[in-house]
């Protein structure tokens, strides 16, 4: 066998090497956005629920104030409107995130899916943020008048609402992905609501890698 035909049989090998390898990769990718597919998939139930008994709940809440309003005491009726108005500003933000779930498609681009799966996690940081920054309201609703005229119960009422508002305001500032290693962000972040959206993003930063690689 000549020289050129050795050459030439070995940028043939070379080549079905080349299609062979591509090809792995691109099945490896379609089966880790499959993955990611299953992944966010699973999230979408659980947010159904929430967003139904939210729903439930702030019907509720909307009947106790339109009764209460005469006669309520105004630190009772206004903390469970605030109470009220972030959980409706949570269930918008939950019925955005379902959207987004439904409409991530695996033979959609790289860049349409990390842009869905960064939505959906700095949508999850703004709930919980949300959700501590009113936390506060539950020290405040029982308030009544006559709490004023006793010193040390309003003493204890002050510590403990204050306690609530700066553990609020910190959590509100410091509830941000940067601190997602800190043993209190994990701690918070545990649940079906969050892990599922991290190792998405995860697997998709290695297929982004990999494809960059090749």
């Amino acid at each position: 066998m000549q020289d050129s035909e050795l050459i030439a049989l070995w940028r043939s090998y070379d080549q079905k090497l080349q299609e062979s390898l591509t090809l792995n990769r691109q099945n490896a990718a379609d089966i880790t956005l499959i993955k990611i597919k299953s992944l966010i998939g699973s999230m979408a139930p659980m947010k159904i629920i929430i967003i139904i008994t939210s729903m439930l709940w702030v019907a509720f809440l909307s009947v106790v104030l339109y009764h209460t309003y005469t006669f309520a005491s105004l630190f009772f009726w206004y903390s469970i409107l605030i109470h009220a108005l972030t959980v409706t500003v949570v269930i918008g933000i939950y019925i955005h995130q379902v959207i987004l779930i439904y409409q991530t498609d695996i033979s959609e681009s790289l860049f349409k899916t990390q842009y869905r799966l960064a939505s959906l996690k700095s949508s999850t940081l703004l709930i919980s943020r949300l959700m501590f920054l009113h936390a506060p309201v539950w020290t405040t609703f029982s308030i009544q008048e006559r709490m004023f005229e006793n010193p040390v119960w309003l003493v204890a009422q002050g510590i403990v609402t204050l306690i609530f508002v700066v553990a609020a305001i910190w959590l509100f500032i410091n509830i941000k992905y940067e601190n997602h290693e800190k043993r209190w962000f994990r701690f918070i972040f545990s649940g079906k609501d969050w892990i599922p959206v991290i190792e998405s993003i995860k697997m998709l930063r290695e297929i982004d890698s990999f494809q960059k690689r090749s």
